[in-house]
Parts: C-alpha cells; sequence; structure tokens
C-alpha cells in the first residue's frame, strides 16, 4: 500500500509508532521500523545527556527510517540541538512556541530530515503547514495521554479536509479496521500507542501489557487533574483520588523531586516547564496557569513513571487511550503490522466491490 506518508518516509507500511515516554524504547523503536513502519522515540525523556546514546541504540538495531518526539517544554529543549546534530531522519515535535518551531523546521529540513506536528485542532494544523511542518499527526479525543475535545470521526476529515499536506490519525487506532476507516476519512496512515507498546518486544511489565488486554472500552477517564493538562489514563482507585481530594503535600514534594533528577532539571526548570506546559494548554482553551498546576504536573510525572516503569498500574497512573478496549492479545510487532495491513487492504477490497454492485 502506498500513501503520501510511506512515500514521505521511504517506509512500507503507513503506520507509526506513538512516542510515548518509559513506553517507546530503542528497541521497540527498531522492531516498528524493521517490521516497515515507522519507529519514533518518545527523547524527552532520556534529555540531554542520554538522548544520544538512544539514538545510537536504535541504529544499532536497524537501517530504517525512523523518528524522535520532542514535546518541547519537558526538560526537551536542550536536547533538541543533539537530536538535529544527530541528523534524525524525522523529528516530531508537540507543544512548543511558532518561533521556536519554526526554528527546528528549518534546522531539520536543511540536513534533508522530515518534521512531523502533533495537533489537536484545526487552526494548530493550519499554522503548522504554513511554519513548513510535512505531515502531522492529527490526535482525536480518543487518544492515550494528552488530546484534544473532538473525536477522530470529526476532527481527522476536518483537518484533512482543509490541509495540503498529509495527515496521520492518531488516537484509537489498533488493527486494520481501524487503519481502513482513517484512509476513508482523509488520513495517509495511522499511529498506534497502546496497540504497539501490547506486543512482545515492548519493554513494558507483562502485568502492565495484560492489563491492556483485559481493558474495555469504557475504562479510561480523561481529566487535567493528573497534570495540569487533559490526560486520558486507565480508570483506577489512584486516578478517582486526584480527581475527587486535594493532593497530598508529601506525595507533591516527593514526586517534584523525583521529576527534578529524572529530567536533570534545576528547581527553577522545573517550575518553568510546568506553567509552560499549562501556557500551552491554555491556548487550546484551558484557563490560566496556577500554581496547582506545577504541583499536578510534578505528582503526575511521578506516577506515570510508577505505572510504566515500576510495573504498578494500582498506585501509579497509566495511559492509556478508548482503543485499548479492542486489544486481545501480545504478538510480534512484524505480526501486528503485517495482519493489519491484509486486514486494510480486505476491507478496502470488499468496500470497492461493493461500491461497483
Amino acid at each position: 500500500m502506498k500513501t503520501r506518508m510511506t512515500e514521505l518516509f521511504g517506509i512500507k507500511y503507513p503506520i507509526m509508532l506513538s512516542g510515548m515516554n518509559w513506553l517507546t524504547t530503542p528497541k521497540l523503536v527498531a522492531a516498528v521500523s524493521n517490521a516497515g513502519g515507522l519507529g519514533v522515540l518518545a527523547g524527552s525523556q532520556y534529555g540531554k545527556t542520554r538522548i544520544k546514546d538512544a539514538i545510537k541504540e536504535i541504529r544499532d538495531l536497524t537501517d530504517k527510517p525512523f523518528g524522535i518526539n520532542m514535546t518541547l517544554g519537558i526538560g526537551a529543549r536542550e536536547a533538541v540541538p543533539m537530536v538535529i546534530e544527530e541528523k534524525v531522519p524525522v523529528f516530531n515535535y508537540a507543544l512548543g512556541r511558532p518561533p521556536e518551531i519554526e526554528k527546528i523546521i528549518q534546522d531539520v529540513h536543511a540536513y534533508g530530515g522530515k518534521v512531523i506536528g502533533t495537533v489537536a485542532m484545526l487552526k494548530h494544523a493550519l499554522r503548522s503547514q504554513q511554519m513548513g511542518a510535512d505531515i502531522l499527526i492529527v490526535t482525536g479525543y480518543e487518544a492515550a495521554s494528552h488530546s484534544g475535545n473532538v473525536g477522530a470521526l470529526v476532527l481527522l476529515p476536518t483537518i484533512a479536509g482543509a490541509l495540503k499536506i498529509p495527515v496521520i490519525g492518531a488516537g484509537g487506532y489498533v488493527d486494520g479496521k481501524s487503519l481502513a476507516a482513517a484512509l476513508a476519512l482523509g488520513a495517509d496512515g495511522i499511529a498506534m500507542g497502546s496497540r504497539l507498546a501490547a506486543t512482545k518486544e515492548a519493554e513494558a511489565a507483562d502485568s502492565i501489557k495484560q492489563i491492556w488486554v483485559n481493558m474495555t472500552e469504557e475504562d479510561t477517564v480523561i481529566d487535567p487533574t493528573f497534570d495540569g493538562i487533559n490526560c486520558r489514563v486507565l480508570r483506577n482507585k489512584k486516578a478517582d483520588e486526584l480527581m475527587t481530594k486535594r493532593l497530598p503535600l508529601f506525595d507533591v514534594m516527593w514526586a517534584g523531586l523525583a521529576m527534578k533528577e529524572e529530567l536533570k532539571l534545576t528547581y527553577p526548570e522545573m517550575i518553568r516547564t510546568a506553567l509552560n506546559m499549562r501556557n500551552m494548554q491554555a491556548g487550546v482553551g484551558g484557563g490560566k496557569r496556577k500554581w496547582a498546576d506545577v504541583m499536578r504536573f510534578a505528582i503526575g510525572g511521578s506516577l506515570f513513571r510508577k505505572a510504566t516503569v515500576g510495573g504498578d498500574p494500582v498506585e501509579g497512573l497509566l495511559m492509556a487511550g478508548q482503543g485499548a478496549g479492542r486489544i486481545k492479545d501480545i504478538p510480534t510487532v512484524k505480526e501486528l503490522l503485517d495482519r493489519t495491513m491484509v486486514e486494510a487492504e480486505q476491507i478496502i477490497s470488499e468496500m470497492k466491490q461493493k461500491a461497483d454492485g
């Protein structure tokens, strides 16, 4: 199957791995690229001290195209020059301010790289196209982690129909049915997050993978109380607690210190990062930044890590999209991508037959 996405990146399948902190490791990135998709590493988790080592590990495991996702403002800004210096084939940005993004796009294009922007609103999509992004990820309300307020059925055709550049659907895509649907809605491919994290090559704890297999589409909740920005997670005791109670001061202090050490931030940088994130969300319809958001950002980051790295989905927060309710097994990455393409092509063929009468 050829689409503008496969031609742009030089890949076999119009499927990419979503950059998810602590879940998209070099091993999983390489597995997706080797299987014909586009592996994308969540670079923000590595910071400026470890990002080059992560890129080297990917290159040791694959000679196929791959990308790095950088959520600008979460300890990532200092690492951006390292990613550009390494001439990573694909740079995927999220959040950020226009002048900063424009500079990144210019620098990546200068060495022949491609740039993916991540958006959840039409006005941001149009601005990204104007700034020179090559392709956009359109994140629907169904997605794990941070998303906008509109579901894919409306958001994807709205944005795809208004742009000249191609788009990639994100949020709820797990198989050939959802790939075929995305193509019908105007996308040139899809991004898989939770679905690719529930594979044999993924380095998430087995207990976490099994949660995705056992989930239903009703088992998530989206709320800004988890880290100061609208965020979708598995509904559990900890999620309910955060939505209904004030944050314990001790937990906030402990989480803030843990985040500071993880991202190698100074105290002013940690506070500035949280406030910047809140400011960016305010541009998407959020309220004014508050000190409570700094605390939620600190404790949220710590609880996300506790679930994904520590394998504790009870006391931690596990990011999960509504599409996790359709995950029923733990295949290899190659098995998943191959069968997704077979199913999508079969559906498209059947639709053509129906159209022909």
